[in-house]
């Protein structure tokens, strides 16, 4: 076990007083529940909303950024979205130590382990530096192999490179990001990372037009700009989250643990988070085999298809937000052996998940061209859209049953049931169905294969739930 002494530097004082100190940090003190007591459904409610929040800011920035980058161009746009295939197939590892984090920390807190729970989060964070900074080392050299792989023209590769290249040195960043995250969450509190995540989000839209069009005597820096502006935007909120826990003024305090590395602990969380890990990777794979997939039926299919994935995740936010929610509520009422709580909470989180999604799922599946037509004007990638939509549609409820109860199985500890369930409902039957259906009966086979792969998953999942002891993991 290695050990060293760390002093945490004070913040920019501005006036006497830190920067930090115009932060609600008093809100962000209450903002952790206690999982284990009160109503399920308020806490539920309590857990979801803030983590919804997070996802459609996170969404609003994806949006503004990719309207600043297309004001730049074409090649532009194929740059920033070819390095982001990479990008989040490369930011699985991350969300493998993030679940595992989320886990432990829940259990432990359930528990009434706050120093485990604080010893875990530590040995997370440290877990997430040490994968990070091998990632980088590996994939910056290699970025323009990456691009050339995906079949980047010579434009799009010198736009590329050097945006990746700045993406891969905020790996480290990123991986914090994710963990600390999934640290707060998993103590009960959602509040203080969607509080960061505002002030971040702001601060890297106004570096985004400074720096991608050289406003206010900025260097203009075109997409590199853009990765600068996410990961000074990004990093800000990580030193806040960073300062609220060694200050002992988040969810989890960070001020007396020992910094160490414990190697039997980062351990524990490997074997949680691997498997998780897995899942996002299949789960990347499969959609990047329909991709190719619908590419043989050219452009518009391709646009069509990039506009359903867009509307896809407005209906599936609620639903991760909401599994979101479970997950901690799982492990925490496991860890203070409250199973039927543990159950109940994955229960209501279910059918809340279901309600939400199928509603809007209801919307999409009778009014197709009118959300369609909010991305694309073009009257072939509407009509191809408007079918694909009228076949996902019906299937939001059983990815709502996937997500939740895929979570709550992994709130317990049994994160390898929900990806070998991904792994073969999407990969295994989804993939081949795509394939085989999409030279029998064409482009419509592809979304029946599609919309076929999420009923087996949503069902495989509920019987897992529902005939095994996954609780008891």
């Amino acid at each position: 076990m290695l050990k060293c002494k760390v002093e945490l530097i004070m913040p920019v004082q501005f006036n006497g007083k830190s920067f930090l100190s115009f932060l609600p940090t008093k809100l962000m003190q209450k903002a952790n529940r206690d999982l284990t007591k009160g109503k399920i459904t308020k806490n539920l409610i309590c857990l979801a909303i803030p983590i919804l929040m997070t996802y459609i800011l996170q969404d609003a920035f994806e949006v503004v950024d990719m309207i600043f980058i297309g004001r730049l161009g074409a090649p532009e746009l194929a740059a920033v979205a070819m390095s982001g295939n990479i990008l989040r197939l490369v930011a699985v590892a991350g969300l493998g130590i993030s679940t595992g984090a989320t886990v432990l920390v829940s259990q432990s807190i359930g528990a009434k382990k706050q120093a485990e729970g604080e010893n875990i989060a530590l040995q997370s964070l440290l877990l997430s530096v040490f994968f990070s900074a091998g990632i980088c080392g590996i994939g910056y050299p290699l970025s323009a192999f990456s691009l050339r792989i995906l079949g980047a023209e010579p434009e799009i590769l010198q736009l590329g490179v050097p945006y990746m290249q700045i993406a891969f040195i905020g790996l480290i960043i990123r991986f914090l990001s994710m963990t600390l995250n999934s640290i707060y969450r998993g103590a009960g509190d959602a509040v203080t990372p969607m509080l960061v995540l505002i002030f971040a989000t702001f601060l890297n839209i106004v570096l985004d037009w400074l720096l991608i069009f050289g406003k206010l005597g900025f260097p203009e820096l075109g997409i590199v700009g853009s990765a600068y502006a996410t990961l000074i935007g990004r990093s800000t909120s990580v030193l806040i989250m960073l300062y609220l826990c060694f200050r002992g003024k988040g969810a989890i305090s960070l001020k007396h643990v020992d910094w160490c590395v414990n190697f039997p602990e980062m351990g524990k969380v490997l074997k949680l988070g691997v498997f998780s890990a897995m899942q996002g990777f299949w789960r990347h794979f499969s959609r990047l085999g329909f991709l190719r997939v619908v590419a043989s039926y050219g452009t518009s299919a391709v646009a069509a298809y990039a506009v359903c994935m867009r509307l896809r995740v407005i209906v599936m936010n609620p639903g991760f937000a909401i599994a979101g929610a479970v997950s901690p509520m799982v492990g925490q009422n496991l860890g203070a052996c409250l199973v039927d709580r543990a159950r109940k909470s994955a229960q209501v989180g279910n059918w809340l998940a279901v309600f939400v999604m199928i509603g809007i799922g209801v919307l999409f599946l009778f009014f197709p061209g009118f959300f369609v037509s909010m991305f694309t004007q073009d009257p072939s990638v509407i009509r191809i859209a408007e079918v694909y939509l009228r076949y996902l549609s019906p299937t939001f409820g059983f990815i709502a049953v996937s997500l939740v109860l895929g979570r709550a199985m992994t709130g317990s500890g049994d994160t390898l049931s929900p990806m070998v369930i991904t792994l073969v409902s999407q990969c295994g039957i989804g993939l081949v169905l795509v394939i085989l259906l999409s030279y029998t009966i064409n482009m419509i086979g592809i979304w029946i294969g599609i919309a076929l792969s999420n009923v087996v998953q949503g069902l495989l999942m509920w019987i897992r739930y529902r005939y095994s002891d996954w609780e008891t993991k």
